[in-house]
């Protein structure tokens, strides 16, 4: 019976361990202010230079950020017209494509720039 539970036990971890390497999210990047009126949303799936834990220093978050604020705004300047701009974006990371990059899913609410 002890063996079973520490078994148990050892493939948790190892699922835990894996899921947190494999998958990541940030919060809110550009945040909506209160007096901004979302049109719309807008999603971009796009691959991003990575490292085991990239997520987890500064640089990588700022260029993960970046890079998914300019293909949301790329989306969204192809779906609506006028002066825009997208908030609110949240990115998270799947499968890894090959050793240096990572497929990262974003998305984000289009807002209308008075």
């Amino acid at each position: 019976m002890k063996a079973i539970k520490k078994t148990t036990l050892v493939l948790t971890i190892i699922f835990i361990v894996a899921l947190i390497i494999s998958c990541a999210s940030t919060g809110d990047y550009k945040p909506l202010s209160k007096d901004e009126v979302v049109i719309g949303t807008v999603q971009a799936t796009f691959e991003a230079r990575s490292t085991l834990f990239f997520w987890k220093t500064q640089n990588k978050t700022n260029t993960v950020n970046t890079q998914a604020y300019i293909k949301l705004l790329e989306a969204a300047e192809k779906q609506y017209s006028g002066n825009i701009d997208v908030r609110d974006i949240v990115w998270v990371t799947g499968k890894a494509v090959n050793h240096e990059y990572t497929e990262v899913f974003a998305s984000g609410k289009v807002v209308q720039i008075k």
